[in-house]
């Protein structure tokens, strides 16, 4: 047996459905999957799971037969079109939009995707990050401000630069100033080197000692030089960041940026999204005028569930159903015309139901279908669970 999503099977009665419609489906589902599952054993088959359904709202009668055998009547299908839960099979977990671009790369090629979802604690959605965006952020070099109108978090800089916090609060944010490279004289350091700046440095303890005096916020130190006692703990009480990294200058530079959260780049609106229950041949003009590649996918709460390709989308195939206790177009579940009708079990006369291709089709002369399901386990030489004897009895009795 295989991981992948098993295809659904809908067993359907009628519209106004009577104790033998809603039984019939039922019992009909649980002889299904049962021989489903003995194939499986015989590796033959095993990927499809039946679901009986309801077409309409329960009589009386059927509440209590459900109630009086403690089994729990069918979810209830509006239409019979193809939603896009019938097709989405790609769970891709979402990312914080507190992680740094360097993280989202690392975890694109890591997924294979070129869009990672952004969303907030509760799993709803706050954006999409792609390898475009990412690319954004290179041409935007030239604003030495960058680091810190990202509000970026110290702990995302640590981890860019494979560094070592000697003092300071990981979970503190770069907020103000630019960034800089004190790499000339301290006389010329003070010259272009602000308060609450950002300064990469090297091992020259001069240069170190200018930054501490001209109270930068952040001091990165490259090639894991050594800062003296009397500097850090002089940095300590001025509350400065310092930052060790194994990087060189050149390298720590070129890599800083990659630091700040893909929040700031993301794409947040407005976003084309869809959920799990939309109908496919609804928005299927929606897709067709978008040239994006995956469109994030929604549960009926609103949190982010995954990716659905265009590709997937446009090729939906249609929902297969099985009918029982009617076959006629007129009492069929709405939608059934976009549907792949593959089996009707019936005791009526026939009526206007029209396929594509030949299918099973059973049609006694017996009081109720319930009838016939019971003949079909009998057929299968599968016993009947005591909780569907009850009910196919309480469909006969009906």
């Amino acid at each position: 047996m295989t991981d992948k999503k098993k295809k659904t099977i809908y067993i359907s009665g009628h519209k106004n459905p009577d104790t033998d419609s809603i039984c019939s489906a039922m019992a009909l589902a649980d002889l299904k999957n049962k021989i489903a599952e003995k194939q499986m054993m015989e590796e033959i088959s095993g990927q499809v799971v039946y679901q009986a359904v309801r077409a309409g709202h329960l009589n009386q009668e059927t509440r209590y037969v459900m109630k009086a055998f403690d089994v729990t009547a069918p979810t209830y299908m509006r239409d019979a079109r193809t939603q896009i839960k019938d097709i989405f099979d790609n769970k891709t977990e979402s990312v914080s939009g507190n992680i740094s671009l360097r993280q989202a790369w690392k975890t694109m090629r890591a997924v294979k995707k070129a869009t990672l979802a952004i969303t907030d604690k509760e799993g709803h959605l706050e954006g999409l990050i792609s390898t475009g965006d990412i690319a954004k952020s290179y041409m935007d070099v030239y604003d030495s401000e960058i680091l810190s109108k990202a509000r970026t978090q110290y702990r995302n800089i640590i981890k860019t630069l494979d560094g070592t916090m000697i003092t300071g609060n990981e979970h503190g944010y770069f907020m103000r100033g630019k960034v800089a490279i004190g790499a000339s004289s301290p006389n010329l350091m003070e010259e272009f080197i602000e308060k609450d700046d950002l300064v990469i440095l090297g091992d020259r303890e001069e240069a170190q000692a200018c930054a501490v005096n001209i109270d930068a916020s952040c001091m990165v130190i490259c090639k894991d030089a050594e800062v003296s006692p009397k500097l850090i703990q002089k940095a300590k009480e001025q509350s400065i960041v310092i930052i060790q990294t194994p990087y060189d200058t050149f390298t720590t530079a070129r890599l800083i940026n990659q630091s700040i959260p893909v929040k700031f780049y993301m794409t947040s609106g407005p976003l084309t999204m869809f959920r799990m229950n939309d109908y496919v041949d609804d928005i299927k003009d929606i897709m067709a005028k978008k040239r994006f590649r995956d469109f994030p996918i929604l549960d009926r709460h609103g949190r982010f569930k995954g990716f659905i390709s265009r590709r997937r989308f446009l090729g939906a195939s249609k929902k297969k159903v099985i009918l029982v206790d009617h076959n006629e177009r007129s009492q069929a579940v709405d939608g059934i015309e976009e549907a792949e009708i593959i089996e009707i079990i019936d005791h009526h006369r026939l009526g206007d139901i029209e396929t594509v291709s030949p299918i099973t089709f059973r049609n006694q002369p017996v009081g109720c279908t319930a009838t016939i399901i019971n003949q079909m386990y009998e057929e299968n030489e599968i016993e009947v669970p005591r909780e569907i004897a009850g009910i196919l009895c309480g469909a006969i009795i009906s």
